[in-house]
Formats: C-alpha cells, structure tokens, sequence
C-alpha cells in the first residue's frame, strides 16, 4: 500500500490525535479502545495502526500532548519569571488560561486512571516524570521566594510543593462536570490561603488578594 502524501498524512495524524486525545481524557486508558477511536474517528482499525503500532503508543502521544499543555500554560512561564511571588501565582493563573482551552472543556481526568500492569508501565513512568518536574517546577519558585524573603515555608518546602500539586490536579480532575468558573473560585482561595499563611510582607498578600 504507497504512502500517502505528507500532507494527508498529518491530517489523518491530527484527526485521530484530537479524538484520541478527548477520548482517553474523558473515559481513560482502559476505557477506550481502538476500535472506539476508529469510530469516532472514521477510519478503519488498518488506518489507525498504519500510524500507531497500537493502543500505548498512541495514549503515549496524547499523554504528551497533556503535558504539553501544561508546561505551555503553567510550568514553563513559572520557570521563565523573575519574580518569585509571580512565579508561585502562575501556578494559578496559568491553570485558569489552561481551563479555557477547548481542548480540555470535556475533561481531562482520564489521563490518571492508569492501570498499574506491566504493560502500562511506560505510561506510568511517564506520568511520573511529569509530576516530578512539576513538584520540581513550584519548590524552585518557592524557595526563591523564601531566599528572597518574601515568604518563610520553614521545614514545609516539600511537602507543600506536593501538596499544591496534588491539590491543583483536585481541582483539574472534575473539570468535565464544572465550570471553569467554579474549579477558579477554588483556585482563588487556594492561592489566597497559601500567602496569608506563609507570607512575610503585605505586598505578597495583596498580590495574592488580585488573583
């Protein structure tokens, strides 16, 4: 069978990527199969695995893209800032731009429910690396706002690094049954809470107050 040109078959990629992508951000890894991306996308199981060699490969792409969306959004402008308190508040301001983006409005909570098998390892392992960079991301711009004196974490850093973390996926996770209105009146009060617990100076808690 002879290839098809390139620009159809970045088409065809960019059709079975955006389902794809929906699909397992709304019901999963294991509540999708391929023959459930060749429906919705309209193309035979053949066509599929003329560009995937199977289901993992493909999640693995949609995976990427997720976390594509999140460094782009949230974690790469929190690297690039200067100043630290803003760099900490981008965490929820990037996450409010993210929640505006139509390619997460049906939901996004599929892509933590990896069944934890052997052959769902890579998945996994790539999930876990993301987080880390994430973690990794906030307690850099936490300690340079401790380093700078604006704020004091004591013995908190990490675990409060983690803990952000895990509370923003909180909020990520529902996101098909919200609004991103309701899941950013929680974002405000998380970023509320974490300056008037932690902050040294009223300039870091009226920043704070603006989000």
């Amino acid at each position: 069978m002879p290839r098809k040109p390139a620009h159809e078959q970045f088409d065809t990629l960019k059709v079975i990527g955006d389902h794809a992508f929906e699909l397992f951000g709304r019901y999963g890894y294991e509540g999708v199969s391929i023959g459930d991306i060749a429906k919705a996308t309209r193309l035979s199981k053949g066509a599929l695995y003329w560009h995937f060699k199977g289901k993992e490969e493909l999640y693995l792409d949609c995976q990427r893209r997720l976390h594509a969306l999140f460094n782009d959004y949230i974690f790469d402008p929190m690297r690039n800032e200067d100043d630290p308190v803003r760099a900490v508040l981008g965490l929820f301001t990037g996450l409010e731009r993210l929640l505006q983006d139509p390619r997460v409005e049906k939901g996004v909570a599929g892509y933590w429910l990896i069944p934890s098998r052997p052959d769902t390892s890579a998945l996994i392992e790539a999930q876990r690396k993301f987080e880390t960079r994430s973690i990794e991301a906030l307690r850099n711009a936490l300690q340079r706002g401790m380093d700078a004196g604006m704020v004091d974490f004591a013995g908190d850093l990490e675990a409060l690094a983690r803990a952000v973390i895990s509370l923003v996926e909180a909020c990520v996770l529902p996101l098909r049954h919200r609004s991103p209105a309701e899941v950013r009146g929680e974002l405000s009060v998380l970023a509320r809470t974490l300056f008037r617990a932690y902050a040294n100076t009223d300039e870091v808690v009226r920043l704070a107050e603006q989000f």
